[in-house]
Parts: C-alpha cells; structure tokens; sequence
C-alpha cells in the first residue's frame, strides 16, 4: 500500500511540476470552405453545410495553371470549422498560429471578431484566450483574401498569387506564466553569437517572458545549450520579476562555449538551446520552448568572395518556389523536405529563398543540411506611395527577421527583387518624382534590417538596367548587390554575361556581387541538334547552364549563384511552351529531374556521379540515316568521372572523355526497344547506370527500305523533336522533300520577331490542346508536303493554328524586351488536296476557328498504283500554313 502512495504523489508531482508546458498540435483537417462572401459567415449559425469539405493545407487556385482560362481567382473566400475544446484549457492562454495564408487574414471565434493579418508569407498568431467556450465546440470563421490591394507587397510577379490557408494551422495552448507569442509570431528567443573562433564561442541569449495573469510574478528563467547528442554543454539561470500583464526581456550574456563544434557546408553541427520558465522556487515549469544554435563565422570580400569559418567557399545553388504540379502552393511538409534534399543531392550550398518566406521546414532543412540561405520579403517590381505599404513592408521585414532570427543558415536578409522592372509609368516627369520615393523604401528597409539584426548582410536584385537603379541610388544602399541576368535567353549575345560580370566588378567597386538569378527555359518534352535560346529544348539548357557555370567560377569576385529555378512553377500570364508555368526550373514541377539536374549534379562535387541524360526521353524516333538502318542520334552522359564508355544492346560503342562532366555519344538506334548502359571506372570502383528507350525507326527510302513504314509525325516549321508522353509517340523535325522519302515542298519556317532579333515559332497559348509545342510552330507558304509511302489506306491528320492575329498584344515585363512584336494579321485562304483531288475547297483557319486554336482534320486515303502521297495546297489569298503532318499505315 505505500508503494502504491509513493507512486502516486509521484504522478501528481510531476503533473504539477509540468502543468504548463505548452501543448501545440493542427487543426488542419476537414474544414468548410467556400468562395466570395457569403452572408454571415462569420456567424456561429451560418449554415455551411453546402460549403465544400477541404484540409489545411489548401489553396483555391490549384488548378488554374492547368486550365485554358485566362487569369485566376483573387478574392475573398472562407474557412469554417468546429473545434471542441476541454475545460482543462481554461487557466491557460490560447493562441492559433498560421504558418501562411495569402494575403490578408481576419479571423471570428464564435462570431466575435478576433483580428487581421497583412501578408501572405510569413507567420502570424492570434490570442484567443478570451473567445473560447471551454468544455464545448467553438466555431472559428476564417476570412481569406488574395484580392489586389496597392498596399499590400507584392503588387506583381512573375509567380501566382495563390490564395489559401496554404501552410499548417496550429492550437497552442501554454500556460498564463510564458516564453512570449506576441512578438512578431517569433519563438520569444533570440541568440547572439557575438564573438566565435575555433578556440571559443560567446553566446548571448535575450528571452521575452509575458505574464498574462493579474498579479505579478517571479520567475527563474533557465538557458541550457546542449550539443547534438542532447549532451549538456552549458546551462545558466537568471531571476526575473513581471509584472501583470506585460512582457519582459530577460538577457543572458557572455554564456562561453571552449572549443567549440562549427556548423559548416560539410558538417552542419547545431546546438540545441532549450529556454525554460519556472516559478521562483524552480518547482513549477511554467513553459519551455528550444530552438536551433549553430556557431560559425562568415563574410563576404568584394574581390575574394565568401568566406565560412576562414575559408574561402562558393556558394552555389538555387532559388525556390513554393510550387508543385496540381497542387500550388499547398504542399505537405514532406514535399518541402524532398526539395532541401533535391538541392543537396544535386551539390547545392546554396538557397535564395526567393520571393517570399517560406515554410518553416524549409530553413530547418537548410540548417540540417548545411545550405546557406538568403531569404527576403515580397517587394516585387514596383512600389506604391503610401504610408501603409511603407508600413505592411517594414511589418513584413520584422516578422521574416524575429521568425528566423536564430537560423544558423540565413546569412542574407533581402528585401527588393528588380523593384524598377514594372515602373508604374515612364515618362521623365514622374520617374524624377516616383525614384524618390523607391529610394525612401529602400533606405528604411535597410535601416529596419540592420537595426534588427547587426551580424547579417543585407541584399537587393537588379535586372539588367543599372542605370535605372543608379538613378534612384539604390546601387548604394545594400551590401550585397544581386544581378538577375538572362543573357543568351531574353538577349541574343550569351558572351554578353560575363562582359556585364566584370563592368559590374569595375564599376561598383567595395561591392559584394551575387548572380541571383539566371536560367533558360526547358520543356523536357522538346529536343533539338541545333538548339537556339527560346527553343525551351533539353539540348539549348545545357549550353546555356555550360556557359554561365564555366564564367562564374572562373571569377572570385563573383561570391555566389543561385539558378532560375529549382523547379518548375505557376506563373498565370506565362505562356511558351507549357502555358502558365515558368519553366526554367532545373526540375518539373513535378520534380522530374532535366538535364540542367544532372548537369549540376556531376559538376558540383559531388562523389561518384553517372547519369545518362535525356533519361525520361522514352519514345524516340527518328529517319534512318546509316547503312545498318539504324538512326544515330546524340545522347549526353553526365559524371564526375574522366572517362566513359557506353554500351547499346549489349555492345560497347567507345569510350569518351567527360569535358565539363559531360561526354556526348553518337548512339545507332534500332527499331523497338534499345538498352543503353554507361559504365564509368576510376580508381579500383566502378559506376553503371541504364535506360530503356523505345525508338520507331522511319524509313528513309519509304518503299524500299529494310524497315516497314507504319506511322510519321512531323512538326513543320521546326528542328525540335518533341516527345507526346500520353499517347507515347514522338514528333520529328521536318526536312525537304526527296524522292523516294518524305518532306515538305516550299515555303519559310514561321519566326516571330521580337525586340533581339527573331526566335523560333509563337509564343502564344494553343487553346484545345495540352502539346502546344505541336501548334506553335508552321511552314508558311507551303506548296505542297510529299511522302512516296507505298499503296495502302492511311489516315493523314492535318495540325493548324493560326499564330498571328489582329490583335494588339501586350508586352509580357518579364520577358525583358524579347517579346513577339504586334504585327498585323494578313488574311489568308487556300484551298487543299491530297493526291490530286481536292478535299477543302476554301481554308481560313482564323475566320473558321479564331486565332490560336488548336485544329487537327483527318482524311482517310487510299494510295495505289505506286503513287505515294501528297497533301498539295493551292493558294487563293496570304500564304498558305500547316503546322504539323501526322501519317499512319491502317492497313
């Protein structure tokens, strides 16, 4: 019986010793959500039982990138849901967190309004003690709205503007004694590393302490730094009295660590700080909260780049976007862990954290894994001149700052990306009045920051146009200048990049320069042997990303890079060749790995690398072009090794030299699957890698070739191939006709001119088609497309689209200058016949169909008497057009 005693004074003992640590957990399940604003929705009685059922994370706009209707949803919707909570709650506080909502927040709990949030990327909480119903369910109405406001960063963007309660939503209940939550929605801990070498660390800690009850109190506030095995390095406490309802700092310096464990790229050490909050007797333990400490030193030299514990280090690696394939923005934790991990697998040190805050997990990622982050508030393109955006901008910069204050990682805090992109207007008398008010921000954005945080630097991005920031003096104001340069991509010279790397180190001299950004598209469905810029194939990507690599490491000065993007992502006035998405990613945003991934991935240090490129190229095809009818067609190996050899169906094919972790082979394809195996040696170990591709081999000599003819499609006007993966088939370049084979007779492959010169095909949206590549390009002028196919019934379908229009198109700000200039539309009609007999009297694809529609027409043909096939166009007003040809054998 009196152990039975013991045992339970034991239990109550320590339920009493830790009553209030603070329990916090989601609310993140099957809430009521329905858009605009219905009538009393806040209300306890609102009947929402028509509303649709969703879990947090959620986003609204998650599927308008896929879709073929201009713009997106922004506006108001709502969140309801029922939550019990017990009445053990009651003598303790009750906050709800937002990990992120876009963009303002009002929040009602059992039809009292609670209060508003501005900002869509950063954290918030409420306090709602004092609106609960304890022992009963209580109904919390969430307002939501991604609406335009000129108040509100980011005006605009060249990403969407979700909508959503899109990151988790917490309960946290602590007791009234506590580690504050009113500041800024931080942890109410801030560590200091004022002085650390490899001998000694001096920490100093500042914790906020609230006292929500109505009589003061007397507290021990307890500090203990352990290291990463939970070892205890160092502990101290400190006496501290609140009074009722205030918030004090208690501050605790000069905590020394000898000998201390660095956190690095290589070797990410943290510390583990744990704050605690006792009674005055150290019995009851009122809170307690830990956060991350890594002990490391760094700066950054204009001439000799970035410097980590003493050590000269390059950072590179990637910007980020917080989106993923028919989701958005509303991803699970895991999926943001998957990208940290994508980053370091492909040898990134680096992350810009760009153009936004993002998930918590995403910077305990970086600290885990020793990626050095920058990370910036959403002042995108332009500013508006009023106090309040002054103010929601320096509300932001202060929540990104006190939110990740004590991240080892965030070295870099930003604050403007090419502000003067999307100048409000640009004649000269509002630009002398409108850069004044530029610099204003700027100067108080950097003075918030600084003010904030001392042991970090401060970074802005420019475009291309430095006279325009030199105007307004925002080339003097950051310690780290960030150039976004897309030469090669937007402009024609890709040499022209490396000249602006050196004027820009000439002429901006004391300054850090960083390349934030820089980045070709790549649709990993599109590929070409003679690649060009805005071609978005695989081929182009790798010369572009060869290039820019090849001229920022040779130059010290340049202290860092982070591509344009990681990944794919939404980006709603988008078009090219996946409509609505901005494809410069290094993945898809599905994550599939390009070429650009594994380029990176053998070139970054990375140990024992070999990976065969255009991996997920799976259906191929191509002419036959050797006299073993088989097609060679180029494929590139990527490994950090010297030298590869390459087997295809069992036999070897040679060995190359990787130059710049690259060999390049010519592979004889046959028809049917191909078994493609690379074997690279180096020092006693071996790498394998292998691909399956199934390859349709078309005829060169369509009558009498070895190989039977089945099936062509060609894209006119085009040297891309491009890969259908839903129906598994492969699109061909064109060629001129040659008896005996097949080709097109006349006409110019369609170019659009834009400010730098012509690029291939439009850069319009093909409506009633997910394979926009097919349409985009044409032969205009076209005579006549020929194929000595032998006797048989076929089905030939016909691909058309108009690409002009009369309509005046607005410029695209993000394509800097390269966008297709408005040309009028000249009408053109024709007639068409196959073998001879005329079938469509009178085409006017835009008068028939409208501009931009995809159109396909199949006739079923017989060929006989040895006649093969000609599809003949006979001209009766403009040039005739054919975008695309497909032939199949039926029998």
């Amino acid at each position: 019986m009196r152990k039975n005693l013991v045992f339970v004074f034991l239990i109550a003992l320590f339920a009493t010793a830790s009553a209030g640590v603070r329990t916090v957990y989601t609310i993140n399940d099957r809430w009521k959500f329905c858009p605009g604003s219905p009538f009393d929705a806040q209300n306890i009685g609102a009947d929402d039982s028509s509303w649709e059922t969703v879990n947090i994370p959620h986003t609204w706009n998650n599927l308008d990138g896929d879709d073929e209707i201009p713009g997106y949803y922004r506006g108001p919707a709502w969140y309801r849901k029922s939550i019990f909570v017990d009445e053990s709650r009651e003598n303790q506080s009750a906050v709800i967190v937002f990990e992120g909502a876009n963009q303002v927040v009002e929040l009602y709990v059992n039809g009292l309004y609670v209060g508003k949030h501005i900002g869509g990327y950063t954290r918030f909480n409420f306090d709602i003690s004092r609106f609960l119903n304890y022992g009963k369910k209580n109904v919390f109405a969430i307002k939501v709205d991604n609406g335009y406001d000129p108040n509100i960063p980011p005006l605009s963007a060249d990403f969407t503007f979700y909508g959503g309660i899109y990151r988790d939503v917490y309960l946290m209940f602590v007791d009234k004694v506590h580690l504050a939550t009113n500041d800024y929605a931080s942890s109410g801990v801030y560590i200091r590393t004022p002085e650390v070498t490899e001998k000694k660390a001096v920490v100093e800690i500042t914790s906020l302490v609230s006292n929500d009850t109505d009589s003061p109190v007397e507290i021990i506030l307890e500090n203990k730094i352990c290291d990463a095995t939970g070892k205890e390095v160092k502990s101290l406490r400190t006496n501290l009295k609140i009074a009722s309802r205030t918030t004090e700092t208690g501050i605790q310096k000069k905590i020394i660590i000898d000998n201390p464990l660095l956190w690095d790229i290589d070797n990410p050490h943290r510390y583990q700080v744990y704050t605690r909050v006792y009674d005055k007797k150290g019995d009851v333990l009122y809170d307690e909260v830990s956060n991350p400490l890594g002990l490391r030193w760094f700066e950054f030299d204009p001439e000799r780049g970035f410097f980590l514990n003493g050590k000269p280090r390059k950072l590179v690696g990637n910007n980020r976007h917080q989106d993923y394939l028919a989701k958005g923005n509303a991803l699970r934790d895991e999926m943001h862990v998957r990208d940290i991990l994508l980053m370091k697998q492909m040898g990134s040190n680096f992350l810009r954290v760009s153009h936004y805050p993002q998930d918590p997990v995403i910077m305990e990622m970086c600290d885990k894994l020793g990626i050095v982050t920058s990370v910036e508030i959403p002042v995108v393109n332009a500013v508006t001149d009023t106090p309040e955006f002054l103010e929601n901008s320096v509300n932001m910069v202060k929540e990104m700052i006190r939110q990740d204050f004590n991240r080892p990682s965030v070295m870099i805090w930003g604050y403007m990306n090419e502000i003067l992109l999307r100048r409000p207007r640009t004649d000269e008398d509002f630009l002398k009045s409108y850069y004044p008010v530029v610099e204003k921000t700027a100067r108080t954005l950097e003075n918030t920051i600084r003010k904030e945080d001392t042991s970090r630097y401060t970074m802005m991005a420019y475009h291309n146009a430095p006279d325009f920031y030199e105007r307004a003096h925002l080339t003097e104001i950051p310690m780290i200048m960030g150039w976004n340069l897309y030469q090669g991509w937007y402009e024609p010279d890709i040499d022209e990049f490396q000249r602006l790397l050196d004027r820009a180190h000439d002429k901006y001299k004391g300054k850090v320069l960083l390349v934030t950004e820089y980045g070709p598209g790549v649709d990993p469905r599109l590929h070409s042997y003679k690649p060009e810029r805005f071609d978005f194939s695989q081929e182009y990507g790798i010369i572009y990303h060869r290039h820019y690599l090849r001229e920022m490491m040779a130059r010290p000065f340049i202290a860092g890079f982070t591509m344009w993007n990681l990944n794919d992502f939404y980006s709603e006035s988008r078009i090219d060749a996946v409509p609505h998405v901005n494809n410069k990613g290094v993945t898809g945003l599905d994550r599939e790995r390009k070429d650009t991934y594994l380029f990176y991935e053998a070139s970054l240090g990375n140990k024992d690398v070999l990976r065969i490129g255009n991996r997920e190229w799976k259906n191929r095809g191509g002419v036959v072009n050797t006299v073993e009818n088989t097609c060679v067609q180029s494929v590139p190996v990527f490994s950090d090794y010297p030298v590869v050899e390459l087997y295809v169906n069992g036999k070897s094919i040679g060995s190359k030299k990787c130059e710049e972790n690259i060999a390049f082979f010519d592979v004889p394809f046959v028809n049917g699957e191909n078994v493609v195996e690379a074997v690279a040696r180096k020092n006693g170990k071996e790498l394998r890698d292998m691909i399956r591709i199934d390859f349709k081999l078309i005829p060169d000599d369509l009558k009498n070739g070895d190989v039977p003819f089945t099936e062509m499609n060609v894209m006119l006007g085009s040297p891309r191939y491009f890969e259908d993966r839903t129906a598994e088939m492969i699109w061909i370049p064109e060629q001129p006709y040659k008896p005996g084979s097949w080709g097109y007779i006349g006409g110019e492959p369609y170019r659009r001119k834009t400010g730098f010169g012509s690029m291939l095909g439009s850069d319009i949206d093909i409506f009633g088609t997910d394979n926009n590549p097919i349409f985009q390009t044409q032969r205009t002028g076209l005579e006549a497309f020929k194929a000595d196919v032998p006797d048989g019934e076929y089905s030939v379908y016909l691909y058309w689209a108009e690409l002009d229009t009369d309509k005046k198109k607005e410029s695209l700000v993000y394509n800097l200058g390269a966008d297709t200039e408005n040309g009028g539309y000249s009408k053109r009609t024709f007639g068409l016949e196959i073998n001879g007999n005329p079938v469509m009297d009178k085409v006017d694809i835009a008068e028939d169909y409208g501009f931009g529609c995809a159109v396909i027409q199949k006739f079923i043909v017989n060929v006989n008497d040895g006649k093969g096939l000609t599809v003949g166009f006979k001209r009766i007003e403009g040039e005739p057009i054919l975008n695309a040809i497909r032939i199949y054998k039926n029998y």
